[in-house]
């Protein structure tokens, strides 16, 4: 559980570039994710972060302070994100009051051992007809883990395997 957590806040706290969806406000908030992720300013960033993995994180107090000692352990181990962008939003799906989709990231990484390029499932979910959103990173987690941590998640959500070259 604590390495699936772990997994969560190193994707979800990566950089953010993204395909226009349909929904305007998504669009518009992954970009001030983004500023706000690139300025190192995690506090506000987790705004932009799912509660139920704010909730698993233990509060917003440690999901910040953890992401930030990830954000710099990394650094100082050598890798650095170079780019994520996204694409393939999916449809727009509801459930118990929820409206969520998903895209596709793509993930460039430079390591000690070289450029890792990744393609992750990012969720995307709002509780207010798609006026805010918040947002869950799959990991290269498949579905059915997913919906063993999420069971909110409609069941038709599109969560695609991993890719790593």
């Amino acid at each position: 559980m604590h390495k699936f957590i772990g997994s969560l806040i190193l994707i979800v706290c990566s950089t953010f570039s993204f395909s226009q969806t349909e929904n305007k406000n998504l669009n518009e908030q992954l970009g001030e994710m983004k500023k706000y992720f690139l300025a190192g300013d995690y506090d506000n960033f987790a705004e932009y972060t799912y509660p139920k993995v704010i909730e698993m994180m233990g509060g917003r107090s440690n999901m910040v302070n953890a992401t930030k000692q990830a954000m710099d352990k990394m650094k100082n181990d050598g890798f650095t994100f170079k780019d994520l962008s996204f694409k393939d939003p999916s449809s727009f799906l509801k459930k118990d009051g929820e409206l969520q989709c998903t895209l596709t990231q793509q993930l460039t990484m430079n390591t000690p051992q070289g450029k890792i390029e990744s393609e992750y499932t990012l969720i995307a979910l709002s509780s207010d007809d798609g006026l805010n959103w918040t947002f869950i990173d799959t990991s290269g987690k498949d579905k059915q883990t997913m919906l063993k941590y999420f069971p909110n998640l409609h069941k038709e959500i599109i969560i695609k395997p991993r890719k790593q070259k």
